[in-house]
Formats: structure tokens, C-alpha cells, sequence
């Protein structure tokens, strides 16, 4: 059974995948970009993933929608369907 942990770290996995690739050629910065400033973002995006470990940022929806697609296979819906 997945837990709401397995979850977290599903929602984090993005942020951490962003950190790592960021001084990639290809990772699209426009190329006024400086390496102090990429650092910077990678800085923020592991900041983000740990927080999200942590269960800080479980009251944000795009966080609560990627752990409730981990846990159950479907999407929350932003809006209420028109055909209920």
C-alpha cells in the first residue's frame, strides 16, 4: 500500500530532478543567465523538494494533486464538472 510519505516524495521528485539539471546546455535559461543565478534556482528547487519530504507544503494544490495522482491513479479536478 502506498503511504502518504511514498507520496511526498513522488511530489518532490520533480523539484529535485529541476536542481540537478540546471546547469544542463539544454535546460533552457536564456543565455544572460549567469551560473550564481542558476545556482540560485537549483538552490530553491532542493529547498522545495525537502520542504515537500517534510509535509510543509501539503496545503498547496499542485502538491496535493501529484500526491493524490501517486496514491490513486486520477487527477483532482481544478474545477467542479459542469455534469454533475
Amino acid at each position: 500500500m502506498k503511504t502518504k510519505q511514498q507520496a511526498r516524495e513522488y511530489a518532490a521528485k520533480l523539484y529535485y530532478e529541476l536542481a540537478s539539471t540546471a546547469h544542463d546546455k539544454d535546460f533552457g535559461f536564456a543565455s544572460h543567465v549567469t551560473d550564481k543565478d542558476k545556482d540560485e534556482y537549483a538552490s530553491k528547487q532542493l529547498e522545495l523538494a525537502n520542504q515537500i519530504e517534510r509535509g510543509e507544503l501539503d496545503h498547496i494544490f499542485s502538491i496535493q494533486q501529484s500526491m493524490h495522482y501517486f496514491l490513486t491513479g486520477e487527477c483532482v479536478p481544478l474545477l467542479k464538472s459542469e455534469r454533475q
